[in-house]
């Protein structure tokens, strides 16, 4: 209980592939207060992504302390990262640049392990094996970088790294470990025999625990640092999409979530773990103990149309260019059909050597019909990972969007009108920093768990049905888009 004149609040830490926030929640989810900048990804060579993570730290102590102040009593401390690869070495410091999710530098070393390995990742691991893979990331810093791989003693993600940076403790989640492909998602622990067979030193896992567990408590470095109180509970955390999901309310089975902003994550929730016989379907942990989540997370969606709108020159006033674009374009955008895969696609079809294309172009065409495309092509993304789940039994009866997206009531009206399925908008677009409060909360002992958690925090604004007038054009655009795919 907070002292008289004081407010209880939740700090959530959430770095995005755009941009890294710090929100100071409530733990009735109003958000009191909030600080952002860019997040510094360093991509100068095709195929590279990075980020200089001693950089990251420095920003996020930065933000935390300017939001901090006497009136508030922390509850707890959560943090949320995108997808990424951190080799730090003996002292804890990186031995390297993070490596990102964007990342593909090791296409040649994952198509090689899924010659060999391919069926037994997706019995055991429940995925297919790609360049963002811990094993194949190793495999070509051992053929490139042996230097910083051979100062490495532990591989955490980009998130652990911050919490570590917190707690003094070096550990992991069990949705980062699925994702890192040497996980048994099944049995929720390490697989000894993907380690083994890919090669990997066990000694460079680390600690895996429940993502609202307990992580460790502020030290008094990190206190000096952020301005926040030693001693105050960090949760072990989750990745951004798994957090969004969280802050979506799915937090039992059968729940849909679509987080759409630079890429769309898009997942159900399961009582058990199911596999895709064709592999478009990647199986995690949930954040929530005894659930699992099946779907995963898109190449650039939104990230495409930020950068088609930075292409003309509209970035400065890009929401209502892509709101005229929706009112005034046809569905259909006029026979275009736009993929967005500029740094390769992923959920559902996993082709990471793929490259966003334009079909149909022609003189009559401009930038709104560029635009439309691009909303649509992402909705399409979407839409097609629904495909999938369709054909593996999963119902999907309604689609939850939050992030970015959410803000748009046309983009979520073109969303429904492309997914065929009523969309739902909640009270609070920013679900991955409302998912990681939650962890927070549960880890500070505020809600027992996450299901309480999700009550209290979590509101429904609207559901928006399909409409019928632009089925018809859409389902031939739908047509069109996948079929231009290479």
């Amino acid at each position: 209980m907070a002292a008289s004149g004081t407010r209880e609040v939740l700090v959530a830490v959430d770095v995005g592939t755009s941009s890294t926030r710090v929100r100071l929640i409530a733990p009735d989810g109003a958000e009191v207060d909030a600080a952002t900048c860019p997040t510094r990804v360093v991509a100068d060579a095709p195929g590279l992504a990075e980020l200089d993570a001693d950089a990251l730290w420095d920003d996020v102590a930065r933000l935390t302390r300017g939001l901090v102040r006497g009136s508030l009593a922390v509850r707890g401390v959560g943090v949320t990262a995108q997808l990424g690869t951190m080799l730090l070495d003996r002292v804890g410091h990186p031995a390297m640049p993070a490596i990102l999710w964007a990342d593909t530098r090791a296409q040649a070393e994952a198509e090689e392990l899924a010659d060999r390995f391919g069926a037994e990742s997706l019995r055991i691991a429940g995925r297919r094996i790609t360049p963002e893979m811990l094993a194949p990331r190793l495999a070509w810093l051992a053929r490139h970088r042996p230097a910083g791989l051979a100062h490495t003693v532990r591989v955490v993600s980009l998130k652990d790294f911050l919490v570590y940076r917190l707690t003094g403790r070096l550990l992991t989640d069990e949705t980062h470990a699925s994702y890192s492909g040497l996980f048994d998602v099944d049995r929720r622990c390490w697989s000894e025999a993907l380690v083994t067979g890919f090669g990997v030193d066990t000694a460079l896992l680390p600690a895996v625990a429940a993502a609202p567990a307990r992580a460790g408590e502020m030290t008094e470095e990190a206190a000096a640092a952020t301005g926040l109180p030693a001693g105050t509970p960090v949760a072990v955390g989750c990745p951004d999409g798994t957090a969004g999901t969280v802050g979506a309310g799915a937090v039992r089975a059968g729940v849909t979530i679509d987080v759409a902003g630079t890429t769309d994550t898009i997942l159900h929730t399961v009582s058990r773990p199911i596999r895709d016989p064709e592999g478009a379907l990647i199986v995690n942990a949930h954040a929530v103990p005894g659930l699992w989540t099946v779907g995963g997370p898109t190449g650039l969606t939104g990230g495409a149309v930020a950068w088609l709108t930075q292409l003309f020159g509209l970035a400065d006033h890009a929401d209502g260019k892509l709101a005229e674009a929706l009112a005034t374009i046809p569905p259909g955008a006029g026979g275009l059909a736009f993929r967005g895969a500029l740094t390769g696609s992923r959920f559902p079809d996993w082709k990471s050597a793929e490259r966003g294309a334009i079909a149909g172009l022609d003189l009559s065409h401009g930038p709104l019909h560029l635009l439309r495309a691009a909303l649509e092509g992402a909705a399409f993304t979407v839409a097609a990972g629904l495909d999938v789940y369709r054909r593996c039994g999963c119902l999907v009866e309604e689609v939850v969007v939050v992030g970015g997206l959410a803000a748009s009531r046309p983009a979520l009206q073109l969303r429904a009108d492309c997914l065929r399925v009523p969309v739902v908008r909640l009270d609070k677009q920013e679900a991955s920093s409302v998912g990681i409060a939650m962890l927070a909360g549960v880890c500070g002992g505020v809600f027992h768990d996450l299901d309480r958690a999700a009550a209290v925090m979590v509101s429904r604004a609207e559901r928006i049905e399909p409409g019928r007038s632009a089925a018809p054009a859409l389902e031939a655009a739908y047509a069109k888009w996948r079929s231009s795919g290479g």
